[in-house]
């Protein structure tokens, strides 16, 4: 349910994205002397009613083309978990996003290579096989350091954008079009971005207070997904524990007196 619901949830992010960065739909409006749908009139004045022409085409008149180093920089702080092998870590993997987008909890000792630090606000962009979308905003533990695998690029934004932001810039579709034709590498199992091509990657820069508006409007879908994540993580720690216990035998369900929808549970 809780992926269901994180799916909807981040459909309704991108949709909002689509409509006021890619398709400009309250700028058509405007130009065309109608309410842009769904605005409220002081987010409404942020659009202008013209366009302007463009290296990328017909953009917004007062909006720019800049690039993704503009909104983003890439962390690439890193750690050995090695060196603490009795502290537990949560790691954000590409096997653990492919499983549910819940991190794995595992001791230093068990993770045998360096992996990146997450810094507050990141995204995470996988740069291995990008025909596979892994794009995932962590939510950051307060009792464990959080890591996560090299294959990952770590975008901590920058003064002009937001982790709200990038995450729906990232997950767009025509951003997704363009990640794709950067790969190195001749086969499917081993074709990779490199941060470079990434960076130098042309897109819309709106301004400042639009995407301010936007990370207002996005922020409360983004907590729930990350509320979503964390009971979802703590549900399959809960599965982990009892699962081997009831398949052992050390714990039982035993049905007592009372109706037949409640249970009793007895640890041998």
């Amino acid at each position: 349910l809780n992926r269901r619901m994180n799916a909807t949830l981040e459909a309704m992010a991108r949709a909002l994205f689509q409509s006021w960065f890619v398709d400009f739909d309250p700028v058509r409006a405007k130009a065309e002397n109608s309410p842009p749908v769904g605005l409220d009139e002081p987010t409404a004045a942020l659009f202008p009613a013209q366009f302007q022409d463009s290296e990328l085409g017909e953009i917004p008149r007062g909006w720019r083309v800049g690039t993704i180093n503009d909104l983003t920089q890439f962390s690439r702080v890193s750690l050995t978990p090695e060196n603490f092998p009795d502290e537990v870590f949560d790691h954000y993997s590409l096997p653990a996003f492919d499983d549910g987008r819940v991190p794995k909890a595992e001791l230093g000792g068990e993770i045998k290579s360096n992996k990146f630090t997450i810094p507050k606000d990141a995204v995470l962009l996988s740069k291995l096989n990008p025909h596979i979308p892994r794009i995932w905003a962590p939510s950051l533990s307060k009792e464990r350091r959080t890591i996560c695998s090299t294959e990952f690029l770590v975008a901590a934004p920058t003064a002009l954008a937001s982790r709200e932001f990038l995450f729906c810039l990232f997950t767009s579709d025509a951003f997704s079009r363009i990640y794709g034709t950067l790969v190195t590498g001749t086969t499917g199992s081993h074709q990779r971005i490199k941060a470079e091509s990434v960076l130098a990657t042309s897109t819309v820069i709106p301004p400042p207070a639009l995407i301010e508006r936007f990370t207002t409007a996005i922020k409360p879908l983004m907590a729930r997904i990350n509320h979503n994540i964390e009971q979802s993580h703590t549900l399959a720690a809960l599965r982990d524990t009892m699962l081997p216990r009831l398949l052992s035998g050390k714990l039982s369900v035993v049905r007592t007196g009372l109706p037949s929808t409640t249970k009793k549970y007895e640890s041998n």
